[in-house]
């Protein structure tokens, strides 16, 4: 278990302890998006930790509910499982993996003062922070990866380190072929 976390001093605090030298520190719950999926994922966790098995569960039982398939088969890895390489897969089982490690910090004793999300990771974010309810909130990402899944053969996406100027001056040749699709950063588009 994480015993104590570092603040920007490089001093130690109880988890759940949000001061510092008399400075309140706020905490964040980030969500990241597609692509920080790997096998094998949240197996540790699932077998070691009540809370984040607990969240699985839950999740499971929704996602098998919406989309048919169990986040559970997939962490077990069991024969049979639907391969996580699919989009309309791999999304719903990284939001539950986002809310199980969110239920697990707040056993813990670590509340979020907020929660933001990138892409998909906005789904789990709102289930966090209230916003949805879990059958909504699995709703939504089920519903999400399945337009992505249908999107999917119909082009491409690529992540270029360019400003979101230099990315259209890049594509400007190319009509409505290509498209700046997102601005992740001040050097990082998706095209």
């Amino acid at each position: 278990r994480l015993n104590a976390l570092l603040d920007s001093d490089g001093q130690t605090f109880a988890a759940g302890e949000r001061q510092s030298r008399g400075v309140r520190r706020k905490i964040v719950f980030v969500f990241s998006g597609h692509g920080s999926q790997w096998l094998g994922m949240g197996r540790s966790l699932f077998q070691t930790e009540p809370a984040f098995r607990s969240a699985i569960e839950e999740c499971d039982r929704a996602i098998q509910a919406e989309a048919g398939w169990s986040v559970l088969e997939i962490l077990q890895a069991s024969p049979g499982a639907p391969e996580m390489e699919r989009v309309d897969i791999v999304q719903p089982l990284l939001f539950s993996m986002g809310v199980a490690l969110a239920r697990l910090w707040r056993f813990l004793g670590i509340e979020p003062d907020a929660v933001v999300g990138h892409s998909m990771g906005e789904v789990a974010a709102a289930f966090i922070s209230g916003a949805l309810s879990l059958e909504d909130a699995v709703r939504v990402i089920c519903t999400r990866s399945r337009l992505l899944l249908a999107e999917a053969c119909k082009g491409a996406m690529a992540v270029v380190e360019l400003s979101p100027d230099a990315a259209e001056r890049a594509i400007a040749g190319y009509g409505a072929r290509l498209a700046v699709a997102a601005v992740n950063g001040p050097r990082t588009a998706v095209l």
